[in-house]
C-alpha cells in the first residue's frame, strides 16, 4: 500500500467507526470478565468456607488436628473475600452513579475535563484485587491444613 493511501485511511470516519466498535467490544469483554471474577470469588469463597466449616470435622478430628491456626486463618480470609466482594458491588454502583453525572457534564454541558477516573473506580479495583488475593490465600491455607493433617493419619 502506498504511503498516500495509508495516510488517507488514518483520517477517515470509517477508521473512527472501527475504533469505536473495537473499543465497545473490548469494554464489553472487560465488563464480562469483571462480573465473572466477582461471581467466581463470591461463590467459591462461600463454598470453600461452607465446605470447610461443615465437613472438615468429618475428615480431620479438630481436637487432634495439627496447625489448626491455618484453618482458622483460611476461614477469616474466606470471610474477608466475601465481604470485600460485596463491598465492591456497592462501590461499583456508586462509581457508576458518579460516572453518569460526569458523562452528562461532558456530553451535554461540554465540560472537557469532566470525564475522569473517580475514586470509586480505584476503590472498586482495589477491593476486587484484595478479594481475589484473600481467596487465593484462603484456599492455600485450607489445602495446607488438610495436606498436613491427612499425612498425619
Amino acid at each position: 500500500m502506498s504511503q498516500h493511501v495509508e495516510d488517507r485511511m488514518c483520517e477517515g470516519k470509517e477508521r473512527q467507526r472501527l475504533y469505536e466498535e473495537y473499543r465497545k467490544d473490548l469494554l464489553a469483554r472487560q465488563l464480562s470478565n469483571a462480573q465473572n471474577f466477582d461471581k467466581a470469588v463470591l461463590s467459591l469463597s462461600t463454598a470453600g468456607l461452607g465446605f470447610s466449616l461443615a465437613f472438615i470435622k468429618d475428615i480431620i478430628p479438630l481436637m487432634k488436628a495439627a496447625y489448626l491456626g491455618l484453618l482458622l486463618y483460611s476461614w477469616y480470609l474466606f470471610g474477608a473475600a466475601i465481604i470485600l466482594t460485596m463491598i465492591s458491588f456497592h462501590s461499583s454502583q456508586i462509581g457508576i452513579d458518579r460516572q453518569l453525572i460526569l458523562a452528562e457534564r461532558y456530553y451535554l454541558k461540554c465540560e472537557a475535563d469532566a470525564l475522569t477516573k473517580t475514586k470509586w473506580d480505584t476503590a472498586t479495583s482495589w477491593l476486587n484485587r484484595l478479594a481475589g488475593i484473600f481467596f487465593l490465600m484462603a484456599i492455600s491455607l485450607t489445602i495446607a491444613f488438610v495436606s498436613i493433617n491427612i499425612g498425619r493419619k
